[in-house]
């Protein structure tokens, strides 16, 4: 069994805007890797990813495009995350609700924890001063990037490492009125 998630991820330049308004690297902060910006849909945990294929292969959503708007902090148990907030749209909320209702009918697991969109820029552990976490805020509060077009999502499994989390594409759903797949290439 693979831990596995589904997300939305993003273009070289969306990357490189987030890239370049992430905190850099200090004591207790790290940066979420380029490779591993996206935007999670839903959170599957360990499960058999072929029961995952099939559980998706029928879902139907159309391509939608959505705004990167704010930054924000998640606390929780000591540590926090920066994040980029996203502005909901209907695309988005429409794919997340047909996510979880295909996942629960197949009686997969999947977080139910309320879906609050957002990137993850880095994680902070406990002792990052509030002092440079505030600043950081209020540097970005009015960051904006998009309209960001989404014509797929994206299966991925996770490997948690010391350094950070590994994730790997293992299959790519378009976004159109089609149920086939695309497997993903090796560039991916």
């Amino acid at each position: 069994m693979k831990r596995l998630f589904l997300a939305l991820t993003f273009t070289d330049p969306v990357k490189d805007a987030l890239v370049s308004i992430q905190p850099k690297v200090g004591a207790g902060l790290r940066p979420i890797s380029r490779q591993g910006l996206h935007l999670t849909l839903c959170f599957i945990g360990k499960a058999e990813i072929e029961w995952v294929y099939q559980a998706l292969s029928p879902l139907q959503a159309q391509p939608f495009s959505l705004l990167l708007k704010g930054v924000g902090q998640h606390r929780f148990s000591g540590r926090s995350v920066l994040w980029a907030g996203v502005t909901p749209c209907d695309g988005l909320m429409v794919l997340r609700q047909r996510l979880v209702a295909v996942l629960e009918q197949a009686g997969l697991p999947h977080d139910t924890k309320r879906f609050r969109p957002h990137v993850t820029l880095a994680r902070c552990k406990q002792g990052v001063p509030q002092s440079r976490i505030a600043r950081f805020l209020k540097q970005h509060e009015a960051f904006l990037l998009g309209p960001i077009r989404f014509d797929a999502f994206v299966l991925y499994s996770s490997d948690t490492r010391p350094e950070g989390a590994v994730y790997q594409c293992e299959q790519i759903y378009p976004l159109t009125d089609t149920d086939s797949p695309i497997l993903p290439d090796s560039r991916t």
